[in-house]
């Protein structure tokens, strides 16, 4: 068995860091399983929230959803990502158009390999993002936004990410692309946590993959507190 986790939401607490409970609750979950962590996320952000020795001992990192492969601290590949004539200016616009009043910087993020677009902004304190999952909560303001960026954009994967986040990437380079990166080296069954697993979720791509295949299993978690007591309730069990 190989385990796959998203992290943000799922691993933790949206932009912030593993708890010493989670981490060691972690370990004692996977045991002697390979297991791989892949993020929207650069991974300077994954090293500000995941304990360096869990990382150090992932059998593969794909942060910015896979647009990147580290393993043992080596980069592997690297995609790119080629801004499309007017998604900039549509962008902008959009920030433009919002009407949530807050912002707090950082709403355009080129991260090479993908976009990260948010009109509260990616610099956002925890306080500012619960009030903007509240309003969002009742707006579904990333949901308008991200279909009339598909009907601008059909070539471009446009999907809702972490709690405040739209990433935009080209079809095709998105988390999906980590299952066939994997089944190069490893066969085996694979057991997937996302908390973004629906049509347009970030997570969404690689449980499509998964499920083409038998023996996977995906596990949908609506935030890191399911998936800490799954994770108390398995490792009761084996105890």
């Amino acid at each position: 068995m190989m385990y796959v986790f998203d992290v943000d939401n799922t691993l933790v607490a949206s932009s912030f860091s593993m708890t010493d409970e989670m981490a060691a609750l972690f370990k004692a979950f996977v045991g002697d399983h390979p297991y791989v962590l892949s993020s929207g996320s650069d991974l300077k952000k994954m090293k500000t929230q995941v304990p360096a020795d869990i990382l150090e001992n992932a059998y593969a990192l794909f942060p910015v959803m896979g647009g990147e492969m580290w393993v043992n601290g080596e980069m592997k590949y690297q995609r790119t990502f080629t801004w499309p004539e007017g998604l900039k200016s549509m962008l902008e616009s959009q920030l433009e158009a919002s009407d949530y009043e807050v912002r707090t910087g950082e709403h355009i993020q080129d991260r090479t390999t993908m976009v990260c677009f948010s009109t509260v902004g990616k610099a956002a304190t925890p306080e500012e993002r619960s009030a903007y999952v509240e309003y969002e909560s009742i707006a579904q303001e990333r949901t308008h936004i991200a279909d009339q960026l598909r009907r601008a954009f059909p070539g471009l994967s446009i999907t809702i990410g972490g709690q405040i986040s739209i990433d935009i990437s080209e079809e095709g380079n998105d988390k999906g692309q980590v299952l066939a990166v994997l089944r190069k080296e490893y066969k085996g069954p694979i057991t997937f946590f996302g908390d973004k697993i629906y049509e347009g979720g970030n997570d969404y791509p690689l449980a499509v993959e998964l499920e083409k295949e038998t023996g996977n299993t995906i596990v949908k978690v609506q935030d890191w507190l399911q998936t800490r007591e799954l994770m108390m309730s398995a490792t009761r069990l084996v105890a």
